[in-house]
């Protein structure tokens, strides 16, 4: 072959490379050019997703605006899903594992503000208290807790004022008077139980069965009046509560009703000078169904017995150097003892509920009397009351007014643990009038008035000071 020739196909061959390498290099610039424009038009894509997003969210929340008067617009709480499962970690993860404890924790109190004027006037004999104005407020807080089914504990706060020569609070009441050029104000333990309702007590016949011990509500407050038990009084000890279930018919429902109590009155650390109260109460319910009526009728009986063991003796009946016999004699030069001797109080009461025209009345009686009581003193130891309460409050713009009639003998009860709103010189061993009414502000705002009108009785403290005593109360009071 010729030179040239060779050279000319040389040539060629390395001309037709070149060609392929230039078309390739162009193929993978052209690629690599793709690939960063897809790239790019991605993040554009994915930066108009999050602006329709944006604007889709922005629209809902237009859409979800509610007008008001005058043409703006008020947004709408947004609802947005959330599981069961998301908010409990959230809360768990927020709380550090303290949402566990708060389960089943309630907590409930009131506020009470009070205005309070007196009224006194004399009979036989000059009035030695003078007429008084004083204004006074009642705080109480407290919360229970749930352990389980059965187990509940509680605890509360309440104000209250000190008894002259003590540390310790009034027991039959929570009020504290505004004085004392501003002083701070106590606060007292008011209650600490623990409950126990036991699950397999419970039956076709036992609906529940309450063990509680502490310093507890009153469990005797159903089935008995302020005659007995002021309404602040807190006991301490122990008590067992049943409730039956006897028969549930088409047109009647029986239940009854049984509680014991062992109460501690007074540890003074003397030999066989300690004081406990022994209580009893059994009782029954009934619900009527009365076709003409808008609600059925109802009936509660129940019959008591206190066993005030050596609360008259060794000086029991006091709180310190303050005495809270409160009406009971207390005049033959044994200052450590009261001279009815003892109290073994039997009580009988009665309540009944009706509701003609779709108002709610609530009238009641009630009768104790002091079989413990010493002679000549027995002659003093009745008590009885009467009255009714007309409608009831449960929400707002609920109503309810009452009248109420007691004669309370001077050795007929502890005059230490009833009414404390009964009487200037003592809670026991006086007669008169009680007027009450209250309006609902609010659901959980009540303004309330009550008006007194008692005289002494003609024995007992009628013998130191023959006085007439009207007291009048205005309240606001707000549940929380």
């Amino acid at each position: 072959m010729k030179p040239n020739t060779t050279r000319k196909i040389l040539g060629g061959m390395l001309a037709v490379l070149l060609c392929l390498s230039t078309a390739a290099f162009a193929d993978e610039a052209s690629q690599v050019q793709m690939n960063s424009a897809l790239g790019n038009l991605e993040k554009k894509m994915a930066d108009m997703q999050r602006t329709i997003d944006s604007q889709n969210n922005k629209i809902r929340s237009l859409e979800n605006r509610q007008p008001m008067a005058g043409g703006s617009v008020a947004a709408s709480e947004p609802t947005p899903p959330m599981s069961d499962y998301e908010f409990n970690q959230r809360l768990e993860t927020s709380l550090g594992g303290a949402n566990k404890w708060l389960k089943d924790l309630s907590f409930k109190g009131d506020l009470r503000l009070r205005y309070e004027a007196f009224n006194n006037t004399s009979g036989r004999t000059p009035s030695d208290t003078d007429d008084r104005n004083r204004f006074r407020y009642r705080l109480r807080f407290g919360w229970e807790k749930k352990f389980s089914e059965d187990l509940k504990v509680g605890f509360g706060l309440a104000s209250g004022e000190q008894q002259a020569g003590t540390s310790l609070a009034d027991n039959v009441s929570t009020n504290t008077t505004f004085d004392n050029n501003f002083n701070f104000k106590d606060i007292f333990v008011e209650k600490v139980f623990a409950s126990w309702n036991p699950s397999f007590l419970r039956g076709s016949i036992v609906k529940n069965t309450n063990i509680t011990a502490g310093k507890f509500d009153n469990p005797f407050e159903k089935g008995t009046s302020d005659m007995i038990w002021d309404r602040d009084v807190k006991p301490e000890g122990l008590y067992e509560k049943f409730d039956f279930k006897l028969w549930d018919g088409e047109n009647v429902d029986w239940t009854s009703f049984l509680t014991l109590g062992q109460f501690i009155l007074d540890e003074d650390g003397t030999l066989g000078g300690d004081s406990e109260l022994f209580a009893y109460q059994g009782g029954l319910n009934s619900v009527f169904y009365v076709p003409f009526m808008e609600r059925p009728m109802e009936w509660l009986g129940a019959i008591s017995f206190y066993d005030y063991n050596k609360y008259a003796k060794h000086g029991n009946f006091a709180i310190g150097a303050f005495s809270i016999a409160r009406g009971n004699t207390n005049a033959d030069g044994n200052a450590a003892e009261l001279d009815v001797g003892n109290f073994a109080v039997v009580e009988a009461y009665n309540e009944f509920g009706l509701s003609p025209f779709g108002v709610p009345i609530r009238p009641f009686y009630d009768v104790a009397y002091n079989e413990g009581a010493d002679k000549p003193f027995s002659d003093n130891a009745l008590a009885w009351g009467l009255g009714t309460k007309i409608g009831g409050i449960v929400k707002k713009g609920d109503w309810e007014v009452s009248y109420t009639y007691k004669s309370i003998e001077p050795e007929s009860v502890p005059g230490g643990f009833n009414d404390s709103d009964f009487g200037a010189s003592g809670h026991s061993g006086h007669h008169g009038s009680v007027f009450k009414g209250g309006y609902a502000l609010m659901d959980n705002m009540t303004v309330n008035f009550a008006a007194f009108f008692v005289n002494n009785l003609t024995t007992g403290t009628a013998s130191v000071n023959d006085e007439a005593q009207q007291r009048f109360q205005t309240d606001l009071v707000w549940k929380f």
